[in-house]
């Protein structure tokens, strides 16, 4: 939605936002945005479930309209899983086709992996324009397609904000307690064990922090993780669906995210700690190293290590109110540089001309 917001001036556009009855974000919302923006929109509404074989119906209407806009360029972020890109050769010229694509490699342990990669194979073979999200991505596509010439777009995510920042300012850094937050769909490759295992060493030694657990259990991991917990006295646990009104409260107290991943791509769940400028003590992958200086602007850990992790927790329960402030401060610094809209726009826009300039 911020991209939408700042991209739509640039061009003659249409947003084509497809609803599936559930995420973040209603018809009003939508409607509601897109007119105080002057963007205009057609809402399509997906009834079906992707294992239905009537949807191709579908998709085959998306197809049909989009054919009938004879755009310069379409920038696809709906992937129209499984038809929809096996049909798209009938309707629509590739070269004019820009897809985005979140995950190069599928992570660790995510249910039905081999049918994703091969799909995601497909896509990243089957398009010349290709959006990527971070340098990490890029780094793994290139690896992975050597062989193939592809003309790749790399701008990060957006921030992520549930509301605004006044509403916020109440945070409690007094030193009596500090509050850690683990935030998102909980899998496997989240981590959430070992963050489980550090607090579990803390609490034999410090009685002055908690950790808030929130987001959806996505399979019966959450079950092990669960069974794993010594002392539930530290934790504030919202194992359920959080609602996007939740989100910013989640934050208001919280000294840190804890981001124990076992692998990564890009995060959002970062994106919106960044958003409320609270620091990531996160697992030293690629893809968080990218957005964390160690010790400057949020703390990184050594993968998949409990006492690594403890040990950077524990540095933050003893932080001082001076070095968090000043680690705030060049957080909010790297934010304005590196992820707000306008300047993720402009890579957007750049790339969009050069595309619809090599089809003139």
């Amino acid at each position: 939605m911020p991209i939408v917001k700042e991209i739509h001036g640039y061009y003659d556009f249409i947003w084509i936002v497809i609803l599936k009855g559930y995420g973040w974000f209603s018809e009003v919302t939508i409607r509601d945005f897109c007119e105080k923006n002057d963007i205009k929109y057609r809402l399509l509404f997906q009834n079906l479930k992707l294992k239905n074989p009537q949807i191709i119906f579908f998709h085959l209407k998306l197809l049909i309209f989009l054919k009938s806009l004879n755009a310069d360029l379409i920038y696809d972020s709906y992937l129209g899983t499984p038809h929809l890109h096996l049909l798209s050769s009938f309707f629509l010229n590739k070269k004019k086709f820009v897809i985005a694509i979140h995950d190069v490699v599928q992570h660790y342990n995510m249910n039905h992996r081999a049918i994703r990669s091969l799909y995601y194979n497909f896509l990243m073979k089957r398009y010349d324009n290709i959006h990527l999200f971070s340098a990490n991505q890029k780094k793994q596509f290139l690896t992975k397609y050597s062989g193939y010439k592809k003309n790749l777009l790399i701008a990060p995510l957006c921030l992520k904000d549930f509301g605004s920042m006044e509403e916020l300012n109440n945070r409690n850094n007094d030193g009596e307690k500090v509050d850690f937050i683990f935030f998102g769909i909980i899998r496997e490759n989240k981590g959430l064990d070992i963050l489980i295992k550090a607090v579990n060493m803390l609490s034999k030694k410090y009685g002055k922090f908690s950790v808030t657990i929130a987001g959806k259990a996505a399979d019966s991991y959450w079950n092990i993780c669960e069974n794993l917990i010594e002392d539930k006295s530290f934790y504030n646990l919202k194992i359920r669906t959080i609602d996007k009104n939740e989100v910013a409260n989640l934050f208001r107290t919280a000294r840190f995210l804890v981001l124990p991943y076992r692998d990564i791509t890009q995060s959002g769940v970062l994106l919106t700690s960044y958003n409320y400028n609270v620091p990531v003590i996160a697992s030293n992958l690629p893809g968080f190293e990218e957005y964390i200086e160690n010790g400057k602007t949020g703390l990184l850990f050594e993968a998949m290590q409990t006492e690594s992790l403890s040990a950077q927790m524990e540095l933050a329960i003893n932080m001082d109110d001076g070095k968090y402030s000043k680690m705030k401060y060049e957080l909010s610094k790297f934010v304005e540089m590196k992820i707000r809209a306008s300047s993720i726009a402009k890579k957007y826009a750049q790339y969009f001309d050069e595309v619809i300039e090599s089809n003139k």
